[in-house]
């Protein structure tokens, strides 16, 4: 039976001295090949690096990110034509949801997003457009997407299933942990499991970090490839054979001469199932005790997660922050990882 550990180190999180070596697979390896280090080699630490992916043009990224701190039309805009969730959030500068949560800037696009953005206010679209690099960005972002097939692939055989091959979606996450000598306390980026299959994270500095053997370890960037994460999905369906890694952001222990942290950019591709409906049936193999129960369905799972990470990152709004203060107080579920556990076999 899996017990879950969760570990607890805001508002203050202080970078690792310990640093951590990862697997490495490539695109230009056959599908089962990807699919054999997988099941072989993401038990240990639930992420491999992935080589072989498109280029993230992180210039253009930072000049988007950029222009939207510097400009609040375009942000708002963006916000009031996609009204099921924020597109972009700078909540940790506005003042919203206190010391604990994550200061960072982020542009959440997706191609749902885009669809629904061009029907409301297509003019917005292409204001974006014409005022930064958005074409480029999501030109990169498609590239990226195309390009996970294998990724998928390998891993519906490394489960033993297909069910993660007939819902996805993808999620472009662009995040900005800007520059600053503020001696206020606040994560980068709070210590969580993500909900998907998995996550590809590009970045540009230090920062990442993974609990691996009872501790945090540093993940240094690899120019050129891109870290894999798998998520509660994909923990879910494999029953726990391929685990969700737990991880976070702190600021780099280096500083210039006016103790400035340095400008920090991530490109962060989600992979998750969308449907509500989908279930996340474990594949439960012969001699393995069953760890989950049977017949979870997403919106179950990302329903009850949903507000917890909106919570963190300061993005809920007031009926989502009383229902959430209540249901800690009345169950002390606090977390993702605490929703979880409600799923988890007898």
């Amino acid at each position: 039976k899996i017990t879950l550990s969760i570990y607890y180190s805001y508002p203050k999180q202080q970078a690792s001295n310990m640093k951590i070596d990862l697997p490495t697979i490539s695109l230009k390896q056959p599908t089962e090949e990807i699919a054999s280090l997988i099941s072989e080699k993401a038990p240990a630490e639930g992420a491999l690096w992935v080589e072989d992916l498109p280029l993230v043009p992180f210039g253009e990224l930072g000049d988007i990110l950029a222009q939207l701190s510097g400009s609040n039309e375009l942000g708002d805009r963006l916000n009031q034509a996609y009204t099921k969730n924020l597109v972009y959030k700078d909540a940790y500068a506005q003042g919203k949801g206190g010391p604990t949560v994550d200061r960072k800037r982020v542009l959440d696009l997706s191609p749902e997003r885009l669809a629904a953005i061009a029907q409301a206010d297509p003019q917005v679209l292409e204001l974006a457009k014409k005022t930064t690099s958005l074409t480029q960005v999501l030109h990169f972002w498609k590239e990226t997407e195309n390009s996970t097939n294998k990724i998928l692939k390998a891993l519906a055989s490394a489960i033993g299933s297909n069910d993660i091959l007939d819902d996805v979606a993808f999620n472009y996450r662009m995040v900005d942990y800007y520059s600053h000598n503020d001696p206020k306390e606040a994560p980068r980026c709070g210590e969580h499991r993500d909900f998907g299959s998995f996550t590809l994270v590009h970045t540009t500095e230090p920062g990442l970090e993974l609990f691996s053997n009872g501790q945090w370890c540093q993940v240094e960037p690899k120019r050129g490839a891109a870290l894999m994460l798998f998520g509660w999905c994909t923990q879910i369906r494999s029953n726990g054979r391929i685990p969700a890694t737990l991880h976070r952001v702190v600021d780099d222990r280096e500083t210039d001469a006016n103790g400035v942290v340095p400008r920090r950019l991530s490109a962060i591709l989600f992979c998750a199932p969308k449907q509500p409906e989908t279930v996340l049936e474990p594949v439960v193999r012969a001699g393995d005790v069953r760890q989950y129960i049977g017949g979870i369905r997403v919106g179950q799972l990302r329903g009850k997660m949903a507000r917890k990470w909106r919570y963190r990152e300061g993005t809920e709004d007031k009926m989502d922050r009383i229902y959430e203060e209540e249901e800690i107080r009345v169950t002390n579920m606090k977390t993702q990882d605490d929703v979880v556990q409600t799923f988890v076999a007898v």
